[in-house]
């Protein structure tokens, strides 16, 4: 295969991937949007009816404030969860555009990106039937932004080095 062949088709290979990086940090931010959008009632009682099989689950007869307890972990891990894969699948669509030394740049605007989302997706829920502003929960997306970002610049410097040990 020749030179010139070869680069493009590793051209191509890469803009697929940029494309279908892209295409998946767009339905991801859809998905966040629904989610944080819901009504308050419908949100509450579809939280509360998975708290209640759970607690089903864990105790034989789960008292009022055993599902309260549960619902809150729910949501919890619900803010921590789809953060992180938002910090983790918009950084790497950053290192997959953004190349060399302009990585550090790529990251930095998605951390900026993940911290305007998590705070924004929270501040417009004040502005929704039975849904309110809550400050606990725009710290908890963003540790879950932030763990994501870590996790992805971790993966990379490591695989760095593995290819590098592997040389």
């Amino acid at each position: 295969m020749s030179g010139e062949k070869k680069k493009n088709q590793n051209l191509w290979l890469e803009l697929i991937v940029v494309f279908t990086s892209v295409l998946v940090m767009l339905l991801l931010l859809y998905l966040v949007m629904i989610l944080s959008f819901q009504e308050g009632e419908r949100s509450i009682s579809e939280t509360m009816n998975i708290a209640e099989r759970i607690a089903a689950r864990i105790y034989e007869e789960p008292t009022a404030d055993e599902i309260k307890t549960i619902s809150k972990m729910l949501r919890y891990a619900a803010h921590l969860g789809l953060f992180f894969v938002v910090g983790l699948v918009g950084t790497f669509v950053s290192m997959v555009i953004f190349r060399r030394y302009y990585r550090i740049l790529g990251v930095l605007l998605s951390g900026g990106a993940c911290y305007i989302l998590a705070y924004y997706t929270e501040y417009y829920k004040q502005f929704i039937d039975g849904r309110h502003f809550h400050m606990t929960d725009v710290v908890l997306n963003w540790y879950g932004s932030a763990a994501g970002i870590a996790c992805m610049v971790i993966s990379y410097f490591m695989n760095r080095l593995l290819v590098k040990l592997s040389s």
